[in-house]
């Protein structure tokens, strides 16, 4: 069976995947670069002699709300917890798209999902049409190395162009591997990686962690670890859905139950002990890199690529689905000791930016400090700049033909756009394509504020349709052909029935 080919948005010819999807070859595609001028390996680092060593470090589906740095009164994260404040602390990001692929698509590509194609479900392929960072940081001279935990993240979907090596931890692991993605194996991995290391040669490093993802099952020494403390707030009941296998607004299906839990507080403190758990090897993780020489003078960026419902709006246990915050705001730190001086930044800002910014610290010659869609934070990380009049936009939503969710957000107020009358009925808002929400008086997002503030609904509904239609970015042809298709190997796809995505 093989993909049928479509017209993307933006005039890519990127393919749809049918249900069955992982059961299909993937449909081969040509490179495209972004509109940016290109790198050179003479380009100077901004400290001077020589360049940074970069390390990425993504944690997924973790939420910014969860941290104790971001406020959250369970000690979670105190290895995140110190590595925000050591660095520049973004208290407001947002993903494109809070789901694994569309936004590290996202992310890697410094453009938005509506106009690079790859939105909605997992399974479809990053397209070899795009410039990835991992490309731009392999022709500045580094070492490029990755290694992920998440099989929406594998080969089959072409996130692995521009790595020397690509360690997909699913597929290494041998049959009697315990927790063979979990985050103890991925550090393990991680530190053995960076003993392999080329002398001499800057390391561009991405480590992305899959835990906190459902379903939370954190190592038996960490699993108890909230149940019934002094926030475990007992008597809300989680729905459960019998007849149905999987299941996500509204009640959850029967297989989404974890060992006989009912009570929503028993799942919250799950999520939170997963989050315990992989601070604790991100912890391992530092003081490995710290033995090994490369902490004290590394770049580090640190986020995830999207965050968790955790019953609000009745949505249990997903992402993806809807645009509220508990899946669009997500933690984003920049650590460069000795070149940025730490801080708070409490503007909104977009993970669309990541990749320009880390080009520019790695002394890439950036047109009007711009590559793809982005632009480099880095005025704002040396706090030149106030971010004051940003607007972040996000996506969401399965809708097809553009029907998606569409949601833009300056700091307090936010605006969610929901054309599909299926997912204005998920939101509760049938009939109702446009919701108001004044995040500073009502973070939970549940009093739409339209009526009583149309001035602010209106100009953030003006902005919103300016960025929506405006036309779709273009990239410059390349007459290189990245072959063709890739089976996708079926410990990928057991690996995603394992998640829950098939």
């Amino acid at each position: 069976m093989t993909t049928r080919r479509r017209r993307a948005p933006s005039g890519l010819l990127l393919p749809t995947l049918p249900l069955l999807v992982l059961a299909a070859l993937l449909a081969g595609c040509a490179r495209e670069r972004p509109a940016a001028e290109p790198a050179t390996a003479s380009a100077r680092a901004p400290r001077g002699e020589g360049r940074p060593d970069v390390l990425l470090l993504t944690i997924d589906t973790l939420r910014a709300d969860h941290l104790s740095a971001w406020g959250y009164p369970r000690e979670t994260s105190p290895n995140l917890d110190r590595m925000a404040a050591e660095g520049v602390r973004f208290e407001r990001a947002q993903v494109q798209w809070p789901k694994t692929a569309p936004s590290f698509a996202s992310m890697f590509t410094a453009t938005y999902p509506k106009d690079n194609g790859v939105v909605r479900r997992v399974g479809m392929p990053i397209s070899c049409r795009l410039r990835l960072l991992a490309e731009e940081m392999r022709d500045l001279g580094y070492q490029t190395h990755a290694v992920v935990a998440n099989g929406a993240l594998g080969k089959e979907f072409f996130f692995d162009q521009g790595f020397d090596s690509y360690e997909e931890a699913w597929k290494v692991a041998g049959p009697d591997t315990p927790e063979p993605t979990g985050a103890r194996r991925i550090t393990d991995l991680a530190l053995a990686r960076v003993d392999r290391l080329e002398p001499g040669r800057p390391v561009f490093l991405w480590i992305h962690y899959i835990d906190p993802h459902a379903p939370y099952r954190p190592p038996r020494e960490w699993r108890d670890l909230y149940q019934g403390d002094a926030h475990f707030r007992a008597g809300e009941t989680v729905p459960v859905d019998r007849r149905a296998r999987r299941r996500f607004v509204g009640a959850i299906g029967r297989s989404q139950v974890v060992d006989g839990g009912s009570e929503l507080a028993f799942y919250v403190a799950r999520y939170d002990a997963e989050i315990r758990y992989v601070d604790a090897e991100v912890g391992r993780l530092v003081a490995g890199l710290e033995q090994r020489g490369l902490w004290q003078r590394m770049l580090t960026v640190m986020t995830s690529d999207h965050g968790e419902s955790l019953g609000e709006h009745r949505y249990y246990f997903g992402h993806g689905m809807l645009a509220y915050q508990t899946c669009l705001h997500v933690p984003f730190v920049v650590r460069y000791p000795g070149v940025l001086a730490p801080r708070t930044d409490p503007a909104p800002v977009e993970l669309l930016h990541l990749a320009p910014t880390i080009l520019e610290l790695a002394g890439a010659p950036l047109r009007e400090a711009r590559w793809g869609q982005g632009r480099s934070l880095l005025p704002r990380l040396r706090g030149e700049a106030s971010g004051d009049a940003t607007l972040a936009y996000s996506e969401a939503g399965y809708a097809s033909d553009r029907m998606w969710l569409r949601a833009v957000h300056d700091g307090r107020f936010k605006l969610i756009f929901a054309p599909s009358a299926k997912d204005q009925r998920k939101m509760g808002r049938q009939g109702s394509a446009y919701a108001l929400f004044d995040l500073a008086e009502d973070p939970g997002e549940l009093r739409d504020v339209g009526e009583a503030r149309p001035a602010e609904r209106e100009r953030l509904r003006a902005a919103l349709a300016e960025w929506d239609g405006a036309p779709r970015f273009r990239f410059q042809a390349d007459a290189a052909d990245c072959g063709g298709g890739r089976e996708v190997d079926r410990s990928t796809e057991a690996e995603l029935r394992s998640l829950g995505y098939l």
